[in-house]
């Protein structure tokens, strides 16, 4: 249950009416005042605190609403409490967790929190440091650990790049690989540096413990050893956060336990600003599935992969639609598009940085009309930066990329209002949304975009949609078995 805290200046305000009245009926809320003010004769009846000091001590978590100068008077020591604050507030009290909501209308809503127990668990650990959050990983994990580090021995599942980086770092702690195991069959009676690649058939001893190399088949594969009596494995997220100089954080892992230890409170302002029950429930899965490492929480809430982009609830087609396609690679998700909208549509910008993949993609897409190929990545402004080319999904705007490519604004590129504009690239999600911005303004074209390339990018990118455009209602859904293809729908 939550404790709904109002002050008393803000009893007669309008948008918190309905809320006062269902958090007083559920018997969850509390009053803050400081002189038993008039404001309280006329308003729902409640308990009375001067300060957080003397909320009770019910194990709830407690929302506040208040101005700042009271919130900055009567700051919680170690209590639970989130400040909620409306979008556009010019001061906010940095030293209390926040949660950024677009009115206070919607303060309802936290009556339906118990029944999301990824939301639960995290405001349980209000107020931990990011190193707790680490550990509460490595607990679960913890008998796989001690049996790597005291055999020294292990098996890598995935004969690919990840594994062999893993192998390597295995190999430079001391810790030696018998075998790596693949499921391809193209793969099974070849070698890796001298160490044999077999299938999961052939492994013998149950007991050596397997690292899975991989991010997107960890689910699968941890699913996999359990029907054949492994008990010993450990995906490579964990081996990260037990060495990420060893084993470097893959996205999306990078910054989890720091973003719930320094922005819990932005996870409730996006649970208020996700537009349906089913956005909800995926936003709690992944809540639960970044608390533990856990992908069965992941594959839950997760869509058909084929839909990423697309949901049908979501995103529809009228023949005459105008597709802009930000990190259109070989062109697959545009080929996607053609496939949905039945090949009626009025044009496409396919932008791509890496002049490889983009003659990939007009091979591909060859024969489609009014196709628009852009060779630049889109971003905040026109002009050159640095790109990290991988000829893979992964190629990214980064400060050490090996080769300058040109960037462009969609508001200087684009120039047939957009209808539906799918951005996923790698980390530069919101430069292209600042660079959009005339074009949301004004179009406000739905929008798909990759929300994983940062622990932040769940609640971040909504603020940077809203900012721009506050008529913008949000949705998020998920499309694989781990933390990759999340997707924050603005629509």
């Amino acid at each position: 249950m939550v404790n709904l805290i109002v002050s008393d200046s803000y009893a007669t305000l309008p948008s918190l009416a309905a809320a006062i009245k269902r958090f007083s009926r559920e018997g969850a809320l509390i009053w803050l005042s400081q002189n038993s003010s008039e404001h309280l004769d006329a308003a729902e009846s409640a308990p009375v605190i001067g300060s957080l000091a003397d909320i009770p001590d019910s194990g709830r978590l407690s929302v506040l609403v208040a101005p700042d100068h009271e919130a900055r008077r009567v700051q919680p020591d170690g209590h639970g409490v989130v400040r909620a604050v409306e979008r556009g507030s010019p001061d906010r009290f940095s030293a209390m967790a926040t949660a950024v909501v677009d009115d206070f209308s919607s303060m309802e809503t936290l009556l339906t929190l118990p029944g999301y127990p990824g939301l639960v668990r995290l405001f349980d650990r209000h107020g931990w440091p990011a190193d707790r959050f680490t550990t509460a990983v490595l607990d679960r994990y913890r008998d796989s650990l001690n049996q790597l580090r005291t055999t020294r021995r292990a098996i890598v599942f995935g004969a690919q790049r990840l594994g062999e980086l893993v192998q390597r770092s295995l190999a430079s702690s001391g810790v030696a690989v018998k075998a790596f195991v693949d499921n391809s069959v193209k793969k099974h009676t070849t070698f890796i540096d001298g160490i044999p690649v077999h299938p999961l058939s052939q492994i013998a001893d149950r007991s050596t413990p397997i690292i899975i190399a991989t991010t997107r088949f960890t689910n699968s594969i941890a699913c996999q050893l359990e029907r054949e009596g492994f008990s010993n494995f450990l995906p490579y997220s964990v081996l990260s956060l037990v060495d990420s100089a060893l084993y470097p954080h893959e996205i999306p892992y990078i910054g989890i336990q720091e973003d719930f230890a320094e922005n819990a409170g932005r996870y409730l302002g996006l649970f208020l600003a996700l537009g349906d029950d089913k956005s909800r429930l995926v936003l709690d899965g992944l809540i639960n599935y970044r608390l533990d490492y856990d992908t069965r929480f992941a594959v839950a809430v997760a869509d058909d992969y084929s839909r990423q982009y697309f949901d049908s609830d979501l995103v529809g087609f009228n023949g005459n639609d105008v597709f802009v396609d930000l990190g259109g690679y070989d062109g697959d998700t545009t080929e996607q598009f053609l496939s949905y909208c039945g090949g009626s549509y009025r044009k496409i910008y396919l932008f791509e940085p890496d002049e490889n993949l983009l003659r990939a993609a007009a091979k591909r897409l060859i024969g489609a009309e009014s196709i628009e190929y852009v060779r630049a990545g889109a971003h905040s402004e026109d002009g050159e930066l640095r790109f990290s080319v991988s000829g893979r999904t992964n190629g990214a705007i980064c400060e050490n990329g090996a080769l300058m490519v040109p960037v462009r604004k969609l508001d200087t590129v684009v120039t047939e209002p957009p209808t539906l504009i799918k951005i996923d690239i790698e980390g530069s999600e919101t430069h292209a949304l600042h660079g959009a911005a005339n074009i949301l303004r004004t179009a406000k074209p739905k929008l798909a975009i990759a929300a994983y390339h940062f622990a932040s990018d769940l609640w971040k990118l909504v603020d940077v949609v809203r900012e721009i455009n506050p008529t913008y209602k949000f949705y998020l859904r998920h499309y694989s078995e781990s933390g990759l293809e999340s997707v924050i729908y603005a629509v």
